[in-house]
């Protein structure tokens, strides 16, 4: 929801607006500067704004700011500072008893949540200024003391980071679509101070650099991109830096020249030796939460939710997880985790805290990439200590969903940043996938390329297989195949031979299914794609092709409730945008015509340059009686996929049940596809 409607006319002159990003200062609504007299009062002032609405412990914050002094002394301070707060911002504002106190989030607004607002609606037209504005650190400048609140602040500035660096991506690239290219290089600018390690933000700066006619900065941009690579990850630059650098004419930058025949030789023998041997999962361990001295009693309560994540993580075929014997005479908490990782020879820390202050529990969650030494994910999660085990399974369910999805898209950009001989079998499946979700001929036809070298270094490596057979997939739907007939019997053949090598492992299931789907033998689909929810409770994917498979035999009611899980899974998956495209057809056919809409254009939101969520905003365009804007959707889709017609339809659609089938093609031809 918009923060700003939050307020009517009547309050909108109550409320505070509190700047947290880039320092610290608050504002009436009517925009007068409010002072707060000291830096322990504008922290705890800061701590209630960002948590407004929720009530907080009078203990747990004296505990938290005056963790030094004894109990009726801190609730002293509590008191005096609370009063400060009262008197500059209102009555209104600060809510208390003689146990609780909050701020009403009714007369509060604070940049973080707008930040939070903009990145959950994948908001891409932030504004220059906005995006600048929210990409300042959490509270910078601010030095606490006191190890609890420190690690506050710290965890709230990397969360804050990663949301920054989310909306500073998205505002930068749609300003680069839209010609700005002045502002979007400030922009990229920045992104790369935030995370120097992602190559795309350089790929970005460098394109803007050349389109403003300065070459020398495009040099200048890749020669910083390869050697910090070089310097820290000591990797070279991926192959699209490589490309775009000679796009650009920069083949005469010193260096550039790929390494010699000899040399690529070499290391391509001892990339295929050492793939015999090769383990091809994700190693990670899971260290147990810390919690303070204070908190000692619920030290039962971190270690079970360690050994739950542990367990849950190891269902997952791909990971390579530590035993808690192993991982937990480590230590515990984000400070061990590089020690832990070295000891361990992981790449993968998963770790956090667990704060308890009366009946509230805070738990914080970090994902750390020991090897490029960031955070690649950050979360906190607020619970009632009575509400702990009931939901303990939930929060289990949250936290490995999110991990799964986070690792994977680390490791398919780990694997963009090598030599494509330096690539194992493991690396080539995961720099295929990256290319597959390009969804485009020619990147089709180079990850088809890099399962082909996996399976050729590792002939019993069932990902390779299953690989292509997600390519196969690809091609179907996006119309990228002369002989769909052809396409699909190899796509087939590549599914059932991966299954046959790893048939517990749910990704072989999922591409078999998909594929026995577009065959039409839904009942042999369904049967794979259960196996593989079985197998991981929590794939998106394996709930996506369900609810694709409810969709074909004509039930689209059923088909809803495994999009939405497929959905809240992995609501950043590279798919997200035909999740949504599903849902918008199951809420069509079920007769929702205003949800259908609405998911369509959360769709085109996501990935602007994808035409099937066009026609299902065309479809419900039509049903609300709106035909001349239907067919503008239906033009934009034909625009994106030339080849768009109702014969290409019906040869992904035909062996749909015959009812929806038919009155998807119905009103699609009235929008005016032919």
């Amino acid at each position: 929801m918009n923060e700003e409607l939050r307020f009517s006319e009547s309050t909108r002159g109550l409320r505070t607006d509190f700047a947290l990003l880039g320092g610290f200062s608050i504002r009436s609504g009517g925009g007068e500067a409010l002072f707060l007299p000291t830096a322990k009062i504008r922290l705890l002032a800061a701590y209630l704004a960002l948590s407004a609405g929720q009530f907080q412990a009078r203990s747990k914050l004296c505990a938290l700011f005056w963790e030094d002094r004894a109990a009726d002394q801190a609730r002293a301070s509590l008191r005096n500072a609370l009063a400060a707060i009262r008197a500059i911002l209102g009555d209104h504002v600060l809510i208390a008893n003689r146990e609780t106190v909050m701020l009403d989030a009714n007369f509060v607004l604070t940049d973080v949540s707008e930040l939070e607002g903009l990145v959950a609606r994948n908001s891409a037209k932030a504004g220059v200024e906005t995006a600048r504005r929210l990409s300042a650190e959490f509270l910078e400048g601010l030095v606490v003391l006191g190890e609890e609140l420190s690690e506050w602040i710290e965890f709230e500035r990397t969360r804050c980071r990663n949301l920054s660096e989310t909306l500073l991506a998205k505002t930068a690239e749609q300003l680069a679509e839209n010609g700005e290219e002045a502002p979007a290089v400030a922009l990229a600018q920045q992104l790369i101070a935030l995370d120097p390690y992602r190559e795309k933000s350089h790929r970005l700066l460098m394109r803007l650099y050349a389109g403003q006619g300065e070459r020398s900065l495009a040099v200048a941009q890749f020669q910083k991109c390869r050697q910090l690579l070089a310097n820290d990850l000591r990797t070279e630059p991926s192959p699209q830096t490589v490309a775009l650098a000679g796009e650009l004419s920069l083949e005469g930058t010193p260096g550039l020249k790929a390494r010699s025949s000899d040399t690529a030789s070499a290391t391509r023998q001892q990339e295929t030796a050492r793939a015999a041997e090769a383990d091809f999962r994700i190693s990670i361990a899971v260290l147990p939460f810390l919690c303070s001295t204070e908190d000692a009693d619920q030290s039962f309560l971190v270690e079970g939710l360690a050994e739950d994540l542990i367990t849950e993580l190891s269902r997952h075929k791909d990971f390579l997880v530590i035993a808690r014997l192993s991982s937990f005479p480590l230590g515990a908490g984000p400070r061990v985790a590089e020690d832990a990782a070295q000891a361990l020879d992981v790449r993968y820390v998963l770790t956090g805290n667990l704060r308890r202050r009366g009946d509230d529990l805070s738990l914080g969650v970090q994902l750390i990439d020991t090897a490029t030494h960031r955070t690649v994910w950050a979360e906190r999660y607020a619970r009632k200590l009575e509400e702990i085990f009931p939901l303990q399974d939930e929060i289990v369910g949250l936290i490995v969903t999110t991990v799964d999805a986070e690792v994977r898209s680390s490791e398919r950009e780990r694997a963009l940043r090598k030599l494509p001989e330096a690539l194992d079998a493991w690396e080539l499946f995961h720099r295929g996938l990256w290319h597959i979700y390009n969804f485009s001929m020619d990147e089709i036809e180079v990850a088809e390329e890099c399962f082909r070298r996996a399976i050729e270094l590792q002939p019993h490596f069932a990902l390779g297989h299953a690989g292509l057979a997600q390519a196969a997939v690809v091609r179907i739907v996006w119309q990228m195949s002369d002989n769909i007939s052809a396409t699909l019997e190899s796509g087939l053949a590549h599914a059932r031979d991966a299954v046959a090598l790893d048939g517990a492992h749910p990704y072989p299931h999922v591409m078999l299914g998909r594929l026995l789907t577009c065959q039409g033998d839904l009942g042999l689909a369904h049967v794979h794609l259960r196996i593989a929810t079985e197998l991981n409770p929590s794939y998106a994917h394996a709930y996506y092709a369900l609810a694709q498979v409810y969709i074909w035999l004509g039930q689209p009611a059923e088909a809803l409730p495994y999009i939405d899980r497929a959905i809240r899974f992995s609501p950043r998956d590279p798919l997200i945008t035909i999740f949504m495209t599903v849902r918008s057809v199951c809420l069509f056919l079920i007769g929702d015509i205003a949800g259908a809409e609405a998911a369509a254009r959360v769709a085109i939101g996501r990935q602007a340059r994808e035409c099937w969520s066009r026609l299902g905003l065309a479809a419900a365009l039509v049903e609300s009686d709106r035909t001349d804007e239907a067919m503008t959707a239906v033009a934009e889709a034909k625009a994106l996929m030339p080849n768009l017609s109702i014969s290409n339809l019906d040869n992904l659609i035909g062996r749909m049940a015959s009812a929806p089938r038919q009155r998807i093609i119905d009103v699609l031809k009235r929008a005016g596809l032919d």
